[in-house]
C-alpha cells in the first residue's frame, strides 16, 4: 500500500527507518522502505546496511552521484506500490502517527505534511540553520516529508537538468500547481536536524541560487527573490546593493557564525548574492 523513499547522501539514516519500520508495522498495512545512497561513499553507510536486516526495506548504494532530483525519480520508479511517501535524511518524524495520519489521507492524490525546528536551540556555529527551518522553512512547501500518487509523478517527475543543491522541489511544486494538481497542507512535520554550520549553510545557499538563476534562464522559474531583483534592477540599484553586499559580506559571515544569527541578514545575503551573479552576466 505504502512506499516510503529516502534518498541520501552522507547521513546515517538507520534510527530514522527503524521509527518508520516500527510505525509502518503497527499500521498492519504492506509497505516497503527503499533508501539510497547517491554516490556518497560514506563511512555512515556501514550504519546504512543495517537496513537490510528490516523486513521490506532495502538500503542501496548508487556507484555515481545521480543529484537530487533524479535519485527522487529512480526511487519512484523502483517503487512497487501507487503511494509514495518521500522522507529526506536528516529529518524525523515529530509524532508516533506520523504514518497513520498518511494513511488517513492516502485517498488525495499530494500531500505536504511539512518541515519543523527541533524545540531545543542549537548553539552557534548551528544557529542560522535552525532558525531558518523555523521561520522559512516550516511555512513553505519542500520535498523532505510529501506524499504523492506514483502515476502523477511519473508525469510530472523532477527535472533531471538540476544536478546541483536547490530550487529543485520549488519547480517540482510549482508544476504541479500549474497543472492544476491541488497540493494539500497538512500538520504531520518532521523535524531538521538543523547540522549544518553556518559556513556549509551559506555555501548550499549559495548553490541553491546558482540553480535558481539556471531556472530563470531556462524560463522555468520565477520566485519573490526574482521579482525583487528585477525591481532593483529598473530603478537602477542592483548594483548598490551589490557594493553593500561586497562591503558587508565578513561582518554578515561573524553574525550568521554568532550566538545571534538574524534572518533579515541573510535574506539580504541571498538578495546580494543573486545581484553579484545576475550582474556578472
Amino acid at each position: 500500500m505504502l512506499s516510503i523513499l529516502i534518498p541520501t547522501y552522507n547521513h546515517n539514516v538507520y534510527q530514522l527507518v527503524k521509527n518508520l519500520y516500527k510505525q509502518l508495522v503497527e499500521c498492519r498495512i504492506n509497505f516497503e522502505i527503499l533508501t539510497y545512497d547517491d554516490g556518497s561513499n560514506s563511512k555512515e553507510n556501514i550504519e546504512n546496511l543495517k537496513i537490510n536486516g528490516l523486513k521490506n526495506c532495502l538500503f542501496k548504494e548508487l556507484p555515481n552521484n545521480l543529484g537530487r532530483s533524479s535519485i527522487r525519480n529512480l526511487l519512484a520508479a523502483d517503487a512497487n506500490y501507487e503511494n509514495l511517501l518521500f522522507i529526506d535524511a536528516g529529518t524525523f518524524p515529530k509524532n508516533d502517527d506520523f504514518i497513520k495520519h498518511y494513511i488517513s489521507k492516502a485517498h488525495l492524490n499530494v500531500l505536504s505534511g511539512g518541515m519543523t525546528h527541533l524545540k531545543k536551540k542549537p548553539k552557534k556555529p548551528y544557529k542560522l540553520r535552525w532558525l531558518y527551518t523555523k521561520k522559512r522553512e516550516s511555512l513553505a512547501l519542500c520535498s523532505s516529508n510529501f506524499f504523492i500518487k506514483k502515476n502523477i509523478l511519473n508525469t510530472f517527475s523532477f527535472d533531471e537538468s538540476l544536478k546541483n543543491y536547490g530550487y529543485e522541489d520549488v519547480l517540482f511544486f510549482n508544476t504541479l500547481s500549474k497543472n492544476n494538481i491541488r497540493i494539500y497542507r497538512i500538520n504531520n512535520p518532521v523535524i531538521h536536524n538543523a547540522d549544518d554550520d553556518a559556513n556549509t549553510f551559506i555555501k548550499k545557499t549559495e548553490l541553491s541560487i546558482k540553480n535558481l538563476i539556471y531556472l530563470i534562464e531556462k524560463d522555468k522559474i520565477e520566485t519573490d527573490l526574482t521579482k525583487i531583483y528585477f525591481n532593483l534592477k529598473k530603478l537602477k540599484l542592483n548594483k548598490l546593493i551589490i557594493e553593500i553586499f561586497k562591503i558587508s559580506r565578513p561582518l554578515l559571515f561573524l553574525n550568521f557564525n554568532s550566538s545571534y544569527p538574524s534572518i533579515m541578514l541573510f535574506d539580504f545575503y541571498r538578495l546580494g548574492y543573486f545581484c553579484l551573479l545576475k550582474t556578472k552576466e
